[in-house]
């Protein structure tokens, strides 16, 4: 390992990479501000500010397998965190919109090499339950505060001073640039058995499943994010604000699961990633029947739990799904099927609603919840088939 670290500690500097994988939103929370400043371009152009980062971190995601085998981890981490900091800061200093999306493009650059790579290193120092937990913790705890902190941080800043300054909460992650740099040691290569004939390791069946299986749940988690608000505005169930509150309160609902993740895996070590599905879906089919804004931050709440189960989850079985004798990493398929499947969404649920000839609103929740449930029992299926499938000297995990 090179250097000699506390257990703790390399524990706390591993999970803190996650911080800034889901910071892109900062833009999304003084949009409004960004669209005012810009009134000679069509809103749907100025909203890349928010949207480029998304599609562009699936490039080098898509990539992370080969980057991870060519480059230490070290490099990989602070170039990642290198272009997340200066795109994400120099939307502050320049007025032009192009170069602020192709800053912001650059930003999403950083994401989808550290995004793979916060997942990626965990299991290259810890294994079992410890991985498990660290996973959760990491992508669904750390990430989630990570993103209320960017979010809060840049609405403040933009509110007091102006929208630039909302840009520059993306000098925070400094400190955690520094810290890397100073004390995290560099993983040792996974080692390969010499003995073993030299032959090329193909890519397990489940690890393709798994990404497939992502890119649809992400396409229909958006039927919430982007309707939420219209239903609790719409109906007249509460503000703005409250429907803003919405959101924060199934961010919070996945912060919390990503805590008991590596304990839930462990007590359903078959099917934690159909029940992560299922308990998503429920969340937006109670919130599709909810009259009140109580039983929406309830079905929020109960959402955001499934999605703070799943997202470690996925990642975790594409881990352990990864070939021993394989030097190549593929948690950057979750992270480009995760926004695949983001950038599917709008384009599934508006055909569906233009086909069904229904409006936004409640509608697009009951296809979410519905699609949901479809695919948490595929999920089941599958997980169990591959389950009888596989032979005693063989553990499958799913």
């Amino acid at each position: 390992m090179g250097k000699v670290i506390n257990r703790n500690f390399l524990k706390f500097l591993i999970v803190i990479i996650a911080f800034q994988d889901v910071a892109a939103g900062v833009a999304g929370s003084i949009m409004a501000d960004i669209i005012a400043a810009f009134p000679d371009y069509n809103p749907t152009i100025v909203m890349l500010v928010a949207t480029f980062p998304g599609l562009i971190q699936i490039v080098p995601a898509l990539f992370y397998g080969k980057l991870s085998a060519t480059f230490k981890k070290r490099t990989l981490l602070f170039t990642g965190l290198i272009l997340f900091m200066i795109g994400g800061v120099m939307p502050f200093f320049i007025d032009s919109l192009p170069l602020i999306i192709a800053f912001r493009g650059l930003l999403g650059l950083g994401v989808g090499i550290t995004m793979p790579l916060s997942v990626d290193i965990i299991s290259d120092f810890f294994d079992g339950r410890e991985r498990d937990f660290l996973i959760g913790f990491g992508t669904s705890t750390i990430a989630c505060i990570g993103a209320i902190f960017f979010q809060l941080g840049g609405g403040i800043l933009a509110d007091s001073f102006g929208w630039q300054y909302g840009f520059l909460t993306y000098l925070f992650p400094i400190w955690i640039l520094a810290l890397t740099f100073l004390f995290l040691p560099e993983p040792e290569k996974r080692k390969i058995d010499e003995n073993q004939p030299k032959q090329k390791v193909k890519t397990p069946r489940v690890i393709y499943a798994v990404s497939l299986g992502q890119i649809i749940f992400s396409a229909l988690v958006y039927g919430y994010v982007t309707n939420i608000s219209v239903v609790i505005q719409g109906e007249n169930l509460g503000t703005a604000t409250q429907a803003g509150m919405a959101i924060s309160v199934f961010t919070f609902g996945t912060l919390l699961a990503g805590f008991v993740f590596g304990r839930i895996k462990h007590i359903i070590s078959v099917s934690y990633i159909p029940l992560a599905v299922f308990l998503t879906g429920l969340g937006m089919l109670i919130c599709f029947f909810s009259q009140s804004l109580t039983m929406i931050f309830v079905g929020s709440v109960i959402g955001g739990a499934g999605m703070g189960i799943g997202l470690p989850g996925v990642f975790a079985r594409v881990t352990e799904a990864t070939p021993k004798n394989s030097n190549t990493s593929y948690v950057g398929l979750v992270v480009a099927a995760q926004g695949v499947g983001g950038i599917m969404g709008p384009f599934v649920f508006a055909l569906i609603l233009d086909a069904l000839s229904k409006d936004i609103g409640r509608f697009p929740l009951a296809i979410s919840a519905f699609g949901l449930f479809a695919l948490a029992i595929v999920w089941f299926v599958l997980v169990k088939l591959a389950k009888q499938a596989s032979s005693p000297d063989i553990e499958v995990t799913t």
